[in-house]
């Protein structure tokens, strides 16, 4: 009997830490596929900016698996989450609950296997997935990169593999969101070039086809 009564509280535990469910959809735009789909990375800080954990990140870049691509990976594909998620703590096969489109990968060790329940292949449509999330204000950001993605300014002989910079997009999560509410991304700016850290430019008046990777990103509480 106590041990019945010991995994009711567990589990009301769990279910209280995890008071809430949200559905995120990324509608592609008119350029979310140029030599091939973006990468992605979809993590959630808290009110002052702070790293908590990743909701979503594409299988080569959480797993650095690169074709031709160097041992330690190619972190300016995705700066912003590579500078956020080594600040910060890891996830948990219970945090978040990728949908169809976001197939899952097969364990991996060390840090990458703690990605292994939020990370899944390039979706070459909408993207969509739910995920749980405690009580509380907080903010939800989103990269997206496109490698090759050259154009006048960055060229190859400027900026390498990578073309244009990520994209950046953020939003508040307010803890007043409730059932059926629905709040979209803004767009916050680029990550580095080089990948040498995890801060945002505001710089953006080179970007042509990067600022059409994504069409709108939504949150909608369940």
């Amino acid at each position: 009997m106590k041990k019945i009564i010991s995994t009711i509280l567990i589990f009301m535990t769990f279910v209280a830490a995890f008071a809430r469910e949200i559905n995120i959809k990324v509608r592609p735009g008119q350029h979310w596929k140029e030599k091939r789909e973006p990468q992605i990375a979809l993590w959630l800080e808290d009110s002052d900016g702070n790293y908590i954990r990743t909701l979503y990140v594409t299988e080569r870049a959480g797993h650095k698996s690169w074709i031709f691509g160097p041992k330690e990976g190619r972190p300016e594909s995705l700066p912003v989450w590579y500078g956020a998620s080594k600040s910060g703590s890891t996830v948990s096969k219970a945090e978040a609950l990728p949908s169809a489109e976001s197939t899952s990968s097969a364990p991996s060790p060390s840090l990458t296997r703690s990605l292994d329940a939020v990370t899944g292949a390039t979706p070459k449509s909408e993207l969509n997935l739910t995920a749980q999330i405690e009580e509380g204000d907080y903010i939800i950001k989103a990269e997206f990169n496109n490698s090759f993605d050259y154009n006048d300014f960055y060229t190859k002989k400027s900026s390498g593999v990578n073309g244009q910079p990520s994209v950046v997009y953020s939003a508040k999560i307010p803890a007043n969101l409730t059932a059926g509410q629905e709040i979209s991304l803004d767009f916050a700016g680029t990550g580095s070039l080089t990948g040498g850290d995890g801060s945002i430019s505001k710089n953006t008046q080179n970007l042509t086809s990067a600022r059409e990777i994504v069409n709108r990103i939504t949150v909608r509480a369940n």
